[in-house]
């Protein structure tokens, strides 16, 4: 792998944390699409939700135990049930 590749993946994974703000309308479609891309599939979705700080990083940590995820859970982990609920607690808090 180049040198490129490996910058370009980073700021592609950091883009799409950023983003999480502005797409809270399509949060189970982003989702899925970081579940479904291999170079955002490995990114923990605790980072994913409170890195813009709009969810606290404590807050989430409970919500995922409740769940039965952590916070090392990554994209790639989820199911479909995981999605619905984390999409429902993201719209509804």
């Amino acid at each position: 792998m180049s040198n490129n590749y490996l910058i370009d993946v980073k700021k592609k994974r950091q883009l799409f944390i950023r983003s999480f703000e502005n797409n809270l309308d399509s949060i189970y479609d982003e989702i899925i699409k970081a579940k479904d891309d291999n170079q955002l599939y490995s990114i923990r979705v605790h980072k994913y939700l409170t890195d813009s700080g709009l969810f606290g990083k404590v807050k989430i940590a409970r919500f995922f135990d409740e769940i039965g995820l952590n916070e090392k859970t990554k994209f790639k982990d989820l199911n479909t049930n995981d999605i619905k609920k984390i999409t429902e607690y993201v719209l509804n808090t």
